[in-house]
């Protein structure tokens, strides 16, 4: 029952996160609330990894261990925050739901695909194209939804840097340091691009409870859930929660936060899904 218990975990709060997200910045800045977010969740990390006893990563792994930390929890995670001053939230978590299709695309050189994955491949953009289709709900911003969804692409990329070249450190300590440093340099160009806040107004409680509830459940609870099922669960069935977030947030974002539940929207999200799964077919090997 803990399993399951935390695979729900997994596909609640992050999924939720989105919303979270729109809520936050309200009154932050997209580099300001992942400079804060960052700054707060790596010290956690680092501080359970201290408790728990786990490793740090090696000199000769630093570098790496740092520059996909600065992608993954810095680059990307602002320009997805950015771009969701312009899309809803939901369509945010769709346009990001075939990180599975970019993973295929960039390790063809050691796995090549099938037919049968290049199909799933063509399935996942076209998933994404019919969630940017213009709808009754009018046009979803092209800049904005291309970047969100360009940022899956340089978030998978980092993530096979990472597992190539890092072989040291625990979980909690690596994911503590990279956050750490990406909360630190965000803090010192925080104030060259806008500022931590969107102006001069105290910041409202709404955000604060974001905030926090992004430090604490989407980076410290989920990831925490997350490490315990890949501990009980096969892998590929642990990641299966990745399935669910895109639909929790949508309906979240429909439900609590107003956003149009569009056809286009629900058929492309349909179609994503059909994507991811029989690329899993296809690479099951």
């Amino acid at each position: 029952m803990l399993a399951w218990l935390a695979f729900i975990a997994c596909s609640l709060i992050w999924g939720s996160t989105w919303l979270a997200h729109k809520w936050a910045l309200v009154d932050f800045t997209p580099i300001g609330l992942g400079s804060l977010r960052f700054l707060c969740a790596g010290l956690l990390c680092v501080a359970i990894a201290r408790l728990a006893g786990e490793p740090f990563v090696r000199r000769e792994h630093l570098r790496p261990l740092l520059i996909a930390g600065l992608i993954m929890a810095g680059l990307a995670n602002v320009l997805t925050a950015w771009s969701l001053l312009y899309i809803p939230s939901g369509v945010g978590a769709v346009l990001q739901a075939p990180i599975p299709v970019w993973l295929a695309l960039m390790t063809l050189n050691k796995e090549p695909l099938s037919r049968a994955g290049w199909l799933a491949v063509f399935l996942g953009f076209f998933g994404v194209a019919m969630v940017m289709w213009p709808s009754e709900a009018g046009p979803i911003d092209p800049f904005a939804a291309t970047v969100c969804a360009l940022t899956a692409g340089a978030w998978s990329w980092a993530s096979l840097y990472q597992r190539a070249r890092v072989h040291s450190g625990g979980l909690f300590a690596n994911a503590g340091v990279q956050m750490l440093t990406s909360g630190l340099i965000g803090s010192a160009l925080t104030p060259l691009l806008g500022g931590f806040t969107t102006g001069t107004a105290e910041i409202s409680q709404t955000a604060w409870m974001a905030m926090v509830y992004l430090v604490i459940g989407g980076s410290c609870v989920a990831f925490a859930s997350y490490l315990y099922l890949v501990r009980v669960w096969h892998p590929a069935r642990a990641g299966s929660f990745a399935y669910v977030n895109p639909v929790v947030a949508v309906l979240i974002g429909w439900w609590l936060g107003g956003e149009a539940l569009t056809t286009s929207l629900i058929v492309g999200m349909v179609i994503i899904f059909l994507a991811v799964a029989a690329l899993q077919l296809a690479t099951k090997r």
